[in-house]
């Protein structure tokens, strides 16, 4: 049995983007609980990272929350506003999160309705190119975006946190209107 059942690219960009955002809060919350449990320097964790050319756990939050930002200006068709820095320490990438939750909450639907149909240019250092917008949104936007909270993840496997699927997963409980194994 098939379904055809439209998605609109607010649907599958804004909503899943606050979801992953709360998940990436959660792992702050582990990163922080694993430093009290393993008596780790506080802060600690955030420098940590998967392999040497690789972003530390820290900067997997920084720089998703710009990418989310530039990635949503290029779907309004607005100019990608200018990277924050911010610094590596718990509150700030938790305000920079709150942020971001934010700044997508005051996205509207009608913003970026069409958004599939426009054609984008994508500059290195990832890719250069010209794509068409379905391609754009489900070739780069999402996967980028989930790709941070993954490498968040692994990281904390790879020290010894206690999450899983679940946790990556986030809270489906409310969205899903059941629960899940």
């Amino acid at each position: 049995m098939e379904f055809d059942v439209p998605f609109s690219v607010y649907d599958i960009t804004v909503p899943v983007m606050v979801h992953g955002l709360n998940v990436m809060d959660g792992y702050l919350h582990h990163a922080q609980a694993l430093e009290r449990a393993t008596e780790i320097e506080p802060g600690t964790i955030l420098g940590e990272r998967l392999a040497p050319d690789m972003l530390t756990f820290g900067e997997q939050f920084s720089v998703s929350c710009n990418k989310i930002e530039a990635h949503m200006a290029k779907l309004m068709q607005h100019d990608a506003p200018a990277p924050h820095s911010t610094p590596m320490m718990y509150a700030a990438l938790k305000g920079r999160l709150f942020e971001t939750r934010g700044f997508l909450q005051n996205v509207q639907p009608d913003a970026i309705a069409g958004a599939q149909s426009h054609t984008y240019e994508l500059r290195p250092p990832i890719v250069r190119g010209w794509f068409g917008g379905d391609d754009y949104i489900r070739h780069l936007v999402l996967p980028d975006f989930f790709f941070h909270i993954s490498i968040a993840h692994a990281i904390l496997r790879h020290l010894g946190a206690n999450i899983g699927k679940r946790d990556y997963l986030g809270n489906l409980g409310q969205q899903s209107g059941g629960d899940y194994s």
